[in-house]
């Protein structure tokens, strides 16, 4: 048995708290501020809001204010915000967590932090002054791995051992985890697969809205998509197999079927504004929409790399209609180059 926090109460993080307690571990979970409202459906023992499930009896639930307590003596710290939140998190858990203890990095997407864009591992490993950190990619819907429906994920670290031992630790039955050193192909593929999910959307949307199939359509957005973001990793450093595994064609496939930047972009392919889409997201209750959120970022770090729109026209294309008001007919062009 080992003992693990989560931090974050949201859909990821809290469907976590079913697979490490049916492995047999002592799991706590830490509400940040803006999980109030959850909490104060948790504590009661009612469902989680998003998961539409009853968290584990024995789950030991901790307040905001309650950060030190929850992360004293565990073995691993799973870090469950958004990827705004990972560097305020890192840096009020620097000095908590003991050097034996592993952190476990489930945000996906990439940050500016002081003029520099930092994927996450790198910002909790700066911020939070922690060397055991390990990486979590791959298709996870939160609801599904709730129900404890079959999930497949990868856990990376450029120490391979620290990515074995937490799926000894973690591991059941329905949660199947497979370890990995390829960090930086993992973190990339999570984080782009957002932006070339919302691409898959505009292709639905628009089919929906001419009210004919466009299934051919559809499947060019994957195949430029892959084509895309493997180029991107082999020039940053990773592996491109990665993206033919389940952290990039595996994660890319279930965020464009069922979540939420692809919803976002079928609101945009069915003719919806930018602003039109957002409100309408927002009245969804859905959350975040990383894709979104990232883009422009991405972009930045995609610069700084040398990177440039010949070599990524159709993220760039997604990024002209996010960020500069393009229609999104400049999406379908991008496939032909």
């Amino acid at each position: 048995m080992v003992v693990v926090t989560i931090l974050g109460a949201g859909a990821m993080g809290a469907a976590l708290t079913i697979p490490f307690t049916d492995s047999g571990n002592e799991v706590r979970l830490w509400f940040t501020e803006y999980d109030e409202a959850i909490w104060k459906l948790v504590h009661k023992g009612k469902e989680h809001p998003r998961i539409k499930v009853r968290l584990p009896a024995s789950l030991k639930l901790y307040r905001p204010d309650e950060l030190e307590n929850a992360v004293r003596g565990v073995d691993y710290v799973v870090i469950a915000v958004s990827s705004a939140g990972v560097r305020p998190v890192s840096a009020r858990i620097k000095g908590l967590v003991g050097g034996e203890t592993t952190c476990i990095v489930v945000a996906k997407g990439l940050e500016e932090v002081e003029g520099r864009v930092l994927r996450m591992t790198e910002i909790v490993k700066r911020y939070a002054e922690v060397k055991r950190v390990v990486y979590v990619s791959g298709p996870s819907l939160a609801a599904e791995l709730a129900k404890k429906q079959p999930t497949f994920v990868v856990y990376s670290s450029a120490d391979i051992n620290l990515a074995r031992s937490a799926r000894k630790a973690l591991e059941t039955e329905y949660y199947r985890i497979f370890p990995s050193d390829d960090v930086v192909g993992a973190e990339l593929s999570a984080a782009l697969k957002n932006a070339y999910a919302i691409a898959y959307g505009i292709a639905a949307g628009s089919s929906e809205k001419a009210g004919v199939p466009r299934e051919n359509l559809k499947a060019a957005v994957i195949s430029k998509s892959l084509e895309e973001m493997g180029n991107i990793i082999v020039k940053c450093g990773g592996r491109r197999d990665t993206v033919y595994g389940l952290s990039g064609i595996g994660d890319l496939y279930v965020t464009a079927i069922g979540g939420r930047n692809s919803m976002f972009g079928r609101l945009l392919g069915s003719g919806l504004s930018l602003g039109e889409a957002i409100e309408e997201m927002k009245r969804r209750g859905v959350g975040v929409v990383e894709g979104y959120r990232n883009t422009k970022v991405i972009a930045k770090f995609l610069a700084e790399k040398g990177i440039g729109r010949e070599e990524a026209p159709l993220f760039f294309s997604v990024y002209d209609v996010l960020c500069t008001g393009t229609s999104v007919e400049k999406i379908f062009e991008a496939l032909a180059k």
